[in-house]
């Protein structure tokens, strides 16, 4: 009987405990969309295209220090006439370092890790292998409470896609630069 009243007290431990630390946690999930701009030799082959991102974030309420999850599809056009498309999937793991003001607006810095699967597509003659390539990240959003579960989010991040693009002159691999520009909308769980 005591072994009973045991695991019976340390269940209610052990639920009293996760109640007070999902308490303790803010999670929010999110889509969004925008611009993404190539840069540097990315922007050789490439236009600005478009930007669409579904993310997950965690942050302990009593720390300005949370975890971000994003998923992203971008799409971009060809340069020099060139009737295609090239587009880029991925996904990143970043830390979130919100300022803690007073208010509706929250500023916030991110950055982080990131995995990338590039591919392109020529009108009539076809697609290239996709590859999957290593990068970072790093950037600034601003978060504004539309209500208690709802905030509208706005949000410049520069990627770094390492080895991510082939010099036309060189043939070199080159690191891949683009900055998407990302507008959209969180809730929290």
């Amino acid at each position: 009987m005591k072994n009973i009243v045991r695991v019976v007290a340390m269940g209610v431990a052990v639920l009293v405990g996760a109640q007070t630390a999902s308490a303790q946690t803010a999670m929010s999930l999110g889509l969004g969309g925008g611009a993404a701009v190539p840069t540097g030799t990315m922007s050789d082959g490439a236009k600005t295209g478009w930007s669409s991102e579904v993310v997950a974030r965690v942050k302990p309420v009593a720390s300005p220090v949370g975890l971000q999850l994003d998923g992203f599809y971008n799409r971009f056009g060809l340069e020099n006439g060139i009737d295609g498309n090239s587009r880029m999937i991925g996904g990143t793991a970043n830390a979130v370092l919100a300022f803690p003001i007073a208010g509706r607006a929250h500023p916030y810095v991110i950055g982080g890790v990131g995995v990338y699967n590039g591919k392109t597509t020529v009108t009539g003659l076809g697609s290239t292998d996709a590859v999957t390539k290593f990068g970072a990240n790093a950037g600034a959003g601003l978060d504004v409470g539309l209500s208690k579960s709802a905030a509208f989010f706005a949000e410049g991040r520069f990627h770094a896609i390492f080895k991510g693009v082939t010099d036309a002159t060189t043939l070199e691999e080159q690191t891949a630069y683009m900055v998407p520009v990302t507008l959209g909308l969180r809730w929290a769980l």
